[in-house]
């Protein structure tokens, strides 16, 4: 079995690491930590793993540290003794492969592997992993041996084409999973200038909520929508915009921005409001 390596233990290393050991995936080494505390809560989380050591022992490094201290994390690693065709993957969504340089002509084969998560709570995490999506972009025999981990732990994985902009991709999922808690937040401010609090507006939201990112995953945005931009009932966007303005020019804009992109995306549907819609980009572009 193969000896894998976290650099990084935090929340996400130590939830792959734990789902690794248990599927019999790798064998768990190193964990290597600025804290000597972190690695071993770490090795205690995973039920295996020596907290700090050398990593270059190990047949896969896993680089799980935040992105600010990857390439400065990947040019010590550089510096090491690392074992010839040893894996060197890394977690991040935002960089890509330009993160190696520092390795550049070593004998190892680099690859991304971004689990598509959120990883607040490792235990958590761990527990709701199986189905979550890895893209993995690098070296061919790379991604086909973390592919096969990743499978093992309950993951699907999706090969990315080396010349994809990792920028632009990360923008697609920050847009999705980043910015809809950013929404919820702003209906419930909305109620809060009702009187109406946070657990009461989330309690109110909760099932809409859930149906809506249900439709949206089995048929897709544009099928998905419902409500008064979809039926192309612009004198009910003017009056929440009216209301609005009245309470929050903020959220006036906010609303306003997503009202002119709903408009658009209920285009796409084909159905017979193209007055109405034209009618609430009109309104929502801004003067």
């Amino acid at each position: 079995m193969k000896k894998l390596a976290i650099i990084g233990p935090g929340n996400v290393g130590r939830t792959l690491a734990r789902l690794f050991h248990e599927a019999g995936a790798f064998e768990i080494g190193v964990l290597v930590s600025q804290s000597l505390e972190t690695a071993q809560s770490a090795a205690d989380f995973i039920g295996a793993g020596k907290a700090n050591g050398d990593p270059a022992e190990a047949d896969v490094i896993l680089v799980s540290v935040p992105d600010p201290e990857l390439e400065s994390a990947l040019a010590r690693l550089a510096l090491c003794d690392l074992q010839s065709g040893a894996i060197i993957a890394h977690t991040s969504g935002a960089r890509g492969l330009e993160a190696f340089s520092s390795l550049a002509g070593l004998p190892v084969r680099c690859v991304c592997a971004h689990p598509v998560k959120a990883f607040s709570d490792a235990a958590r995490s761990a527990e709701t992993f199986a189905g979550t999506m890895i893209t993995l972009q690098g070296e061919s025999s790379a991604c086909d041996e973390m592919g096969i981990a990743f499978v093992a732990i309950g993951g699907k994985t999706l090969v990315l084409a080396e010349e994809t902009d990792r920028t632009l991709y990360h923008a697609a999922i920050v847009f999705m999973a980043n910015h809809l808690p950013t929404l919820v937040a702003a209906g419930l401010e909305t109620f809060e200038h009702l009187g109406i609090s946070r657990d009461d507006g989330l309690s109110i939201a909760g099932p809409i909520l859930r149906d809506t990112l249900e439709a949206v995953l089995e048929h897709g945005p544009a099928a998905a929508l419902t409500g008064p931009v979809a039926r192309g009932d612009a004198e009910t966007i003017s009056r929440h915009l009216e209301s609005l303005e009245a309470v929050d020019p903020d959220l006036t804009a906010l609303y306003a921005a997503l009202a002119r992109a709903t408009a658009d995306l209920a285009a796409e549907k084909g159905e017979a409001f193209v007055d109405g819609l034209l009618a609430i980009r009109e309104m929502t572009t801004p003067k």
